[in-house]
């Protein structure tokens, strides 16, 4: 227990951050080799758009945990034997990938909000129903579940607006600064 807790103390002030080298801007840098095409590119297009495999789209998407939503970043690919078409191609593939990704998430956060008023609601007709039945001299015991049933409601509420909407928006940031990443070829 002991030994937990002077880790724990050791370790507070420490921040892991990853290093990366920057480009003339003093943009995070990141440099990636391809050697095949089927290495990122999907085999198929979705409404005449290329679209990145899950393998490439995992590696981004860890890539982009170890940025904060201010970087921009610079995604340099060196892609020998391909033509100008196919890089634009993989750019665009790209974009397409985690421009989806911000629907997702965006659509996440709407719903959020929506079963957020959704409960504010269903807590405040259970207020209501509360003072209906303290009214009417109900039993102790129907009160008392109808007083945990709101503060069940409330503390959904309030998980859902403080702790989730947060998670969503991290989510978002993440996907936003891949999407707007610059993509260079060498």
């Amino acid at each position: 227990m002991f030994k937990f807790i002077a880790y724990l103390k050791s370790h507070k002030n420490k921040s892991l951050k990853r290093e990366f080298r920057r480009d003339e801007e003093g943009n995070p840098l990141v440099e990636v080799e391809i050697r095949e095409r089927s290495e990122v590119i999907a085999p198929y297009k979705v409404d005449g758009k290329f679209s990145i495999n899950s393998d490439f789209a995992n590696m981004l998407d860890n890539l982009g945990k170890s940025l904060t939503p201010k970087d921009n970043l610079h995604f340099n690919l060196k892609c020998k034997g391909w033509k100008q078409e196919e890089k634009q191609q993989l750019a665009g593939a790209i974009k397409h990938y985690f421009f989806n990704s911000l629907i997702e998430t965006e659509r996440k956060m709407k719903s959020n909000i929506k079963i957020f008023w959704l409960m504010i609601a269903c807590s405040l007709l259970f207020v209501a129903g509360l003072f209906v039945a303290d009214y009417f001299g109900a039993p102790f015991i129907v009160t008392e579940v109808i007083d945990i049933i709101t503060w069940g409601f409330v503390w959904e509420a309030v998980d859902l607006i403080a702790f989730q909407r947060k998670l969503f928006q991290y989510e978002f940031d993440h996907d936003r600064v891949i999407y707007n990443m610059k993509i260079t070829f060498n």
